[in-house]
């Protein structure tokens, strides 16, 4: 499995999350995003309709009704479920998944916490030793991406 890591330094994740995620829904792929808390997740629900002028991201959440749930190609949620079948798993949560059933998994963590990037580094280790190929990333100052941590 494909894990890659994104340290924030310059922006929030309301501000990163929905750029990250249209690289992943312009390559047709499906992704679920873990989120901490309800009141994060209607932030970010809020910013995937708002982040640009362009347009918005499609995505649900269980607040949809449920015959539209397996339509949507980004789900957010607070907890384990995926009921869009998605390969993409976003952890915005600073947990070690171990779903077997993604292809890939894209790790947010708070490149400018202290506490948050050791623990970033724990998961790297846990998912090295599981056999995963391992990304990382992080914003310079200027919000540019750069590889490393």
């Amino acid at each position: 499995m494909q894990v890659t890591f994104y340290g924030l330094i310059a922006t929030s994740l309301e501000k990163t999350l929905p750029k990250i995620l249209e690289k992943v829904y312009e390559s047709n792929m499906k992704a679920v995003v873990r989120i901490e808390s309800e009141e994060r997740l209607k932030s970010i629900d809020s910013c995937m309709w708002t982040y640009t002028t362009m347009g918005f991201l499609p995505h649900g959440s269980n607040t949809d009704p449920k015959e539209f749930h397996q339509h949507q190609p980004i789900w957010l949620t607070t907890n384990n479920d995926n009921p869009i079948n998605a390969t993409v798993l976003v952890i915005t949560t600073q947990e070690y998944a171990t779903d077997s059933n993604y292809e890939r998994i894209l790790d947010i963590y708070d490149g400018n916490d202290s506490t948050s990037v050791a623990k970033a580094k724990e998961r790297i280790e846990k998912y090295q030793h599981a056999g995963n190929t391992i990304t990382a990333w992080k914003q310079n100052l200027k919000g540019a991406w750069e590889k490393g941590m």
